[in-house]
C-alpha cells in the first residue's frame, strides 16, 4: 500500500515539473513583460498575425476536438485573403450581440466570419497547487481565442 502512494506521490511530482517547464514557469530565459506595460498601450500580436482586438475576416470551419469536456474549435483557413502558415486551430466564443444567433456553428462547414482575436492567462500556477490541492488543468499560460462577430 505504502508503495502505491509513493507511486502516486511521484507521479504527481514528474508530471507537475513537466507542466512547469512546458508553460516555462521558473525558465530564467524567458523575456519578462510587466502589466504596466501592457496597460500602457504594448500591442500584442495574436495568432492571426494582427494586434488582439483587431477585427479581420476569416474564412474557417468548426471542428470538434478530441479533448477533454465539451470543446469545440474553430480551424482558420485564411484570414483577410491570406492563407496561415501551418495548421491554425483555437477555442472561440459567438458575441451574443452580432448575428450568428445562439444556436450551434455546423461541424465542417466552411464559415465567412468577422473576428477579433483576443487573449489572457488561463490555468492554474504549479505553486498554487502546491498550496492545496494538486488538480487535472492545462498549465498555467497565456492563451489566445477567437471572438465570433458576424457570418459575412
Amino acid at each position: 500500500m505504502k508503495n502505491a502512494y509513493r507511486r502516486i506521490a511521484a507521479y504527481v511530482g514528474l508530471m507537475a515539473f513537466v507542466v512547469s517547464v512546458a508553460f516555462g514557469q521558473g525558465n530564467p530565459g524567458l523575456m519578462t513583460v510587466s502589466a504596466l506595460e501592457l496597460q500602457k498601450g504594448t500591442q500584442i500580436i495574436g495568432l492571426l498575425g494582427f494586434q488582439l482586438g483587431e477585427i479581420v475576416s476569416i474564412k474557417a470551419r468548426i471542428i470538434e476536438s478530441n479533448t477533454k469536456g465539451d470543446v469545440t474549435l474553430i480551424e482558420v483557413l485564411d484570414v483577410n485573403g491570406k492563407v496561415p502558415p501551418g495548421m491554425l486551430q483555437m477555442r472561440y466564443t459567438i458575441l451574443e450581440w452580432g448575428n450568428i444567433g445562439r444556436a450551434p456553428l455546423p461541424v465542417n462547414q466552411i464559415l465567412r466570419l468577422r473576428v477579433y482575436e483576443t487573449g489572457g492567462m488561463v490555468g492554474i500556477p504549479i505553486e498554487a497547487m502546491h498550496e492545496t490541492t494538486f488538480v487535472q488543468t492545462e498549465g498555467w499560460g497565456f492563451r489566445t481565442s477567437l471572438v465570433l462577430l458576424n457570418r459575412e
